[in-house]
C-alpha cells in the first residue's frame, strides 16, 4: 500500500520487528541532493536516536551517504553537520569550467586519458578532502572507524564501468558476499574519495575516474535496481529520499499543451530524469508489488523471501521547474552555449537544476526538504517504530 499527502509525498509500508536493520537510500540529482539533506536535517532533529546502520548512495547521493557514514558523531550531529556543508556550498566548490581551447587541445593533441569534459571537478575533490576524514591515499578513514565502533554496519557507493557497461556497487562493511547479476555486480572494497567522485561523474560533463584497472562514471546510468544494494547488505527496512517530483495528471496535461518543438535542453532534462531519477521510483513500485505477493504466502512458505519495509519521501514541488527562477554563469564552453540559446523558455529545466549549485537555490531546496519531512513526521515515526502507518491520506496503487 502507498500513502500520499498534498504537502510533500511519501509512500510507506511497515511490518515485522523493530530490531530489523534499516538502510538509508539516496539517489542522484546533482544539486538537487540538497533536498535530501533538508529531509535528513529534520529527521536528525526529530528522531535523534534513529538507527540507520546501512547507507547507500549513487551519483550526488553518494556524497551525502559518504558524509553521514564517515562522521563519528551522533545521528543528530551528523545530519546537522551535513546541512551546514550544503549551506556553505558554492559552484566554485564543485567544478571549474573548461574553455573551448582546453577541450579542443585534449581531443586533438593529447593522450586519450586526458579529461575531455565540459567541467573539471578537481574543486569538488579538494572540497570533499577537506570535509571527509581521509588518509594519504584518499581512503575514507571515518567509515572504517565508525564500522569498528558499531556506529555503522555498511556503506555502498554505486558506479558505472565504462568498459563493461556494468553497474558496480562498492561495499565496505557488513558480511555480504560479492554478487553478480545481469549488468550489475557488487564488490567489497575499502572506499575512498575516488569511489565518490566516480559515482558523481556525469558523462561528458564531469571526468571519469579510474578505479583499479577501469574507468568509471555516474552510478545512475544503467542502475535499474537502486534499492538492491541495501537489501544485499542485509537491510529489510529502506528509508528512501527521492529528488523526483511526482506530477499530478492535471500538471501533465498542461505540459502536454506546450506548443514549442522540444529543444535539446528539454531532451537533456528528460534523459537526466530517466537515467538518474525515474528508475528509483520504478524500483520502489516493483518492491511494493513483491511485498504484496510475499504477504499473501503463509510464513512457512515465505523462506527465504521476506517483506521489505519501505518509506519513500519525495519533493512537494517540482525542483526542476524551481531552478528556472535562478541564474548562474557557468563560464567556459557550457556558459557560452547557454548564452546563445534561449534555454530558459523550456518547460522545466531539469538538466539545469542538477548543475545549479547556487547558494539561494540550495537554501531553497534545504528548506523544502526540511518542511516536507516535517509534514511527514507521523510516517517517519511509524517507519522507525515499525508501527502501522496512518492511511487517512489518499491511496495509490
Amino acid at each position: 500500500m502507498s500513502g500520499t499527502s498534498s504537502n510533500g509525498t511519501a509512500d510507506s509500508e511497515a511490518s515485522g520487528s523493530a530490531d530489523a536493520p534499516a538502510a538509508l537510500v539516496l539517489g542522484g540529482g546533482g544539486a538537487r541532493a540538497a533536498y535530501q539533506t533538508g529531509v535528513l536535517c529534520y529527521v536528525g532533529e526529530a528522531f535523534p536516536s534513529a538507527s540507520v546502520p546501512f547507507m547507500t548512495g549513487v551519483s550526488a547521493g553518494s556524497i551525502n551517504a559518504a558524509h553521514l557514514a564517515a562522521d563519528p558523531g551522533p545521528w543528530k550531529d551528523r545530519t546537522a553537520r551535513l546541512t551546514s556543508y550544503w549551506e556553505d556550498l558554492t559552484a566554485e566548490d564543485v567544478f571549474a569550467p573548461r574553455s573551448l581551447w582546453t577541450i579542443a587541445r585534449s581531443i586533438l593533441w593529447t593522450a586519450p586519458s586526458e579529461k575531455q569534459t565540459l567541467l573539471d571537478t578537481a574543486p569538488l575533490r579538494a572540497y570533499l578532502d577537506r570535509r571527509l576524514p581521509t588518509d594519504a591515499k584518499g581512503r575514507l578513514t571515518g567509515v572504517a572507524e565508525n564500522l569498528e565502533a558499531d556506529r555503522l554496519q555498511g556503506l555502498a557507493i554505486t558506479t558505472s564501468n565504462y568498459a563493461t557497461l556494468q553497474t558496480v556497487t562498492w561495499v565496505q562493511g557488513c558480511s555480504m558476499q560479492n554478487w553478480d547479476r545481469p549488468n550489475r555486480v557488487g564488490r567489497r572494497a575499502i572506499l575512498s574519495l575516488d569511489h565518490v567522485m566516480a559515482s558523481t561523474a556525469l558523462p561528458m560533463v564531469f571526468p571519469a575516474v579510474r578505479l583499479d584497472d577501469a574507468w568509471y562514471g555516474d552510478g545512475g546510468l544503467r542502475m535499474l535496481d537502486p534499492l538492491a544494494p541495501a537489501i544485499h547488505m542485509g537491510a529489510d527496512r529502506l528509508f528512501v529520499v527521492s529528488t523526483r517530483y511526482e506530477r499530478s495528471q492535471a500538471e501533465a496535461n498542461r505540459a502536454a499543451r506546450a506548443p514549442a518543438y522540444p529543444s535539446p535542453f528539454q531532451m537533456m532534462g528528460i534523459l537526466s530524469n530517466v537515467l538518474l531519477l525515474d528508475v528509483l521510483e520504478h524500483d520502489a513500485a516493483v518492491l511494493r508489488r513483491i511485498n504484496r505477493l510475499v504477504r499473501q504466502l503463509r510464513p512457512e512458505q515465505r523462506e527465504p523471501l521476506q517483506p521489505i519495509d519501505l518509506l519513500v519521501l519525495r519533493p512537494s514541488v517540482d525542483l526542476g521547474a524551481l531552478a528556472g527562477d535562478y541564474w548562474m554563469d557557468l563560464g567556459g564552453v557550457m556558459g557560452s552555449l547557454l548564452s546563445t540559446v534561449q534555454w530558459r523558455t523550456d518547460p522545466p529545466p531539469d538538466w539545469w537544476s542538477m548543475l545549479l549549485f547556487h547558494p539561494d537555490y540550495l537554501d531553497r531546496l534545504l528548506e523544502i526538504g526540511y518542511n516536507d519531512a516535517k509534514r511527514q513526521h507521523d510516517r517517519i515515526e511509524a517507519f522507525f517504530a515499525r508501527e502501522p502507518v496512518d492511511q487517512s491520506a489518499s491511496v495509490r496503487s
